[in-house]
């Protein structure tokens, strides 16, 4: 927090009462407008409240608590407070107001029936401008279906903002009013994307629900091409790296190359270089395209392209580590002993040269004897490096490092461009192997920059609530897998069930229910340790062509180890965490939309196919669904259940027909068939199979 706030916040300290801008500005002894502009931010922060009166007065002052809201579909609603941590807030429906999802409001709470809850008293910041829908007519009306079942409304159109917009169409709407107690919101036509039956149209739609832009502005391009060459020859003071054998291993499709890595046997175990892209060169603070990478925060992924962080140019070309190139990095080289534990480590500013470039799976076939090759060096790096991961993936188990081994979709296309097969992607050794050297070296840089750094940016994880892990107690009960997390839950604890879940038959269901019963990770200046990789200091260093906080952290080891001229406080280092962990969880959002949308979209081109699935969960009306070859849910309505009448068993694990007393009890494994596919809530429901 700048010295400009604390003066300002101990304004209201002295105070008794709520205060206008002029009188705090003449407290303060400075101008009014520098004033309004502090108060505008500690608004946006939560820390002050704007009364009707006009006048603020602080949040705890006025026992009120600001966050962000997170609507359910079905209506209520969860906060996430801005300041001071601690858990979410419940929000019923009945006191969701007429706030929208993600907005920033202040809550009071409230007791009810023994438990707090949270009611919403004042919207401070909309976050939705412009909603993505499908159009709708009436004989008087024309309304804006929402693509997003968090936005609980249609939108009323007035007819003289809908020309040329027919029936079924997916547009772009501006919200021109919000919702009240007495009218639904109201909007104008901005943008018609197509109809649901274009090809493509999944992708127009999540690029424009979650504001993603794949072009970037003329203004950024025109900056790169004017100063990228001239600081690639510029590159200052290195240490070259150029005669170690150097590769870099990615998956098939990766286009960016933003990590590599190289090994030496020395007399007490291994020295591990992993090199990275030294992005910090190339992008210089506070240039347009500096704003513009921090606008974006993160690459995302779409099956058939990426939205990059980074132009082209640099994120394709200059930045990324291609073989045979000399390239600029950061190393951090790093000394283990026989028991892979990390015993020292240095930073380097430097040169190196990949001298390949490997897949995953080439080096998972050299280690399982699929392929061969004649090059010494080569062996030797898959070998020794294969070994050196063995041994910190085992002494990383033993400190409670946490592997959900969550398999990914892989989306297949033909030459046309078409859909022809979707499937999981499960990871080998050579996954696990670069992952593990890139956790090292995230920890060893975060380490470093704890103790030299007057402030640092973390990449925290939280332990998770208790709550929410006996509800996957009783989850995994249900499935005939008793678990038991124990008293105190420590990440030990998390990793047996975690591994014991992996053995199962249903990994891919209780997997992912595991991974949503853990806390969010998040980026932060206050340490507070990673839980999930049992690490006391972690932060995000190895990836800057793709990752805004991985900038940062470069800037600030180049301001420890080679004076850079890169002066930020502690206060302006967290605002710009809390904007990367923003973008990162609306990069993740799209990322899960656009696959369960092309997920959809193949089970339409096979809707008379079966496909098999377990029992995931049940209620009174019918059971949830997870296909494993699609990893996606459904539903089955018991009204589709048409050889009994069904009803819930006493323990709620199960359907029970009435007169022939046959079961679908939850980890059952059965066929099913498509039988509704939504695109606007984006989900899908089915029916047995028959035969």
């Amino acid at each position: 927090m700048t010295d400009l706030k604390k003066e300002l916040l101990k304004v209201f300290e002295k105070s008794d009462n709520p205060l206008p801008p002029g009188v705090i500005a003449k407290l303060m002894g400075i101008d009014k407008k520098a004033v309004k502009k502090i108060i505008n931010e500690l608004t946006r922060s939560g820390e002050l409240i704007k009364l009707k009166s006009g006048r603020y007065a602080p949040a705890k002052e006025i026992n009120l608590i600001t966050g962000k809201i997170d609507i359910h579909p079905e209506g209520y609603a969860f906060l996430t407070p801005l300041t001071g941590g601690g858990s979410d807030y419940f929000v019923p429906s009945m006191k969701v107001g007429n706030a929208l999802n993600g907005d920033i409001v202040a809550v009071s709470l409230e007791k009810f029936r023994g438990k707090t809850e949270a009611r919403v008293v004042k919207i401070i910041t909309r976050s939705m401008q412009k909603i993505v829908g499908r159009v709708e007519k009436s004989r008087y009306a024309i309304y804006c279906m929402p693509l997003d079942k968090k936005f609980l409304y249609d939108i009323f159109i007035p007819e003289i903002h809908a020309k040329e917009v027919e029936e079924g169409d997916i547009v772009i709407v501006e919200l021109t009013s919000y919702p009240d107690k007495k009218r639904r919101p109201e909007g104008k036509v901005v943008k018609k994307l197509g109809t649901i039956e274009d090809k493509g149209i999944e992708n127009e739609i999540v690029l424009a629900k979650y504001n993603l832009e794949r072009e970037f502005p003329k203004r950024v391009i025109q900056e790169v091409e004017e100063n990228a060459e001239k600081l690639k020859k510029n590159t200052g003071k290195r240490t070259d790296f150029t005669e170690l054998f150097t590769v870099t291993i990615d998956g098939e499709s990766a286009r960016d190359f933003d990590d590599a890595v190289s090994i030496e046997k020395t007399e007490n175990g291994h020295r591990l270089y992993v090199h990275i892209a030294d992005v910090s060169h190339f992008v210089r603070p506070d240039t347009f395209l500096d704003k513009e990478a921090l606008k974006r925060g993160t690459s995302t992924y779409f099956p058939e392209f990426a939205i990059p962080m980074l132009p082209e140019m640099l994120s394709n070309d200059l930045c990324s580590l291609r073989p045979n190139t000399k390239r600029l990095t950061m190393t951090a080289a790093m000394e283990f002993d026989n028991n892979g534990k990390r015993t020292g480590q240095k930073f380097y500013r430097s040169i190196i040269k990949s001298d390949k470039r490997l897949t995953y799976t080439y080096v998972f076939d050299v280690l399982e004897g699929r392929e061969k090759t004649r090059s010494k060096d080569l062996n030797f790096l898959i070998s020794e490096s294969a070994e050196l991961a063995g041994k910190i993936m085992k002494r990383r188990a033993g400190e409670g490092m946490l592997d959900f081994d969550l398999p990914e979709p892989v989306f297949e296309f033909d030459e046309n461009g078409d859909l022809k097969d979707v499937h999981p992607l499960d990871r080998n050794i050579a996954h696990r192997l670069i992952e593990n050297f890139m956790i090292e070296a995230n920890e060893a840089v975060s380490e470093y920059l704890e103790k030299h750094a007057d402030a640092s940016i973390y990449r925290v994880h939280d332990k998770p609530d208790r709550q929410k892990l006996e509800e996957y107690e009783n989850l995994c009960a249900a499935f005939g897998m008793p678990v038991d997390f124990g008293e105190s839950v420590d990440s030990l604890a998390v990793r047996e069930v975690s591994e014991k879940i992996n053995d199962s038959q249903y990994a891919h269901v209780l997997g992912g229910q595991l991974v949503r019963a853990m806390a969010k990770a998040v980026y932060t200046t206050v340490n507070i340790g990673h839980f999930g990789l049992a690490s006391e200091s972690y932060t995000h260093f190895t990836s800057p062509i793709r990752r805004y906080p991985d900038l940062l952290v470069h800037r600030l080891l180049g301001t420890v180890l080679f004076n850079d001229p890169y002066n930020i406080d502690g206060g302006r280092l967290e605002s710009l965490a809390s904007m990367c962990s923003t973008a990162e969880q609306n990069s993740v959002q799209a990322e899960r939309d656009i696959q369960k949308f092309k997920t959809l979209k193949y089970l339409y081109e096979h809707f008379d196919e079966p496909f098999s699935a377990y029992i995931s969960r049940i209620n009174s009306n019918g059971m949830f669904v997870f296909l494993d070859k699609l990893m996606l849910q459904g539903y089955v309505h018991t009204s589709s259940l048409e050889d009994d009448y069904y009803a819930l068993s006493d323990d709620g694990n199960a359907l029970v027909g009435r007169r022939r007393k046959k079961r679908f009890h939850v980890g059952d494994y059965i066929e099913v068939m498509p039988d509704k596919i939504s695109y606007d809530m984006l989900e899908a429901e089915f029916v047995i199979a028959k035969g």
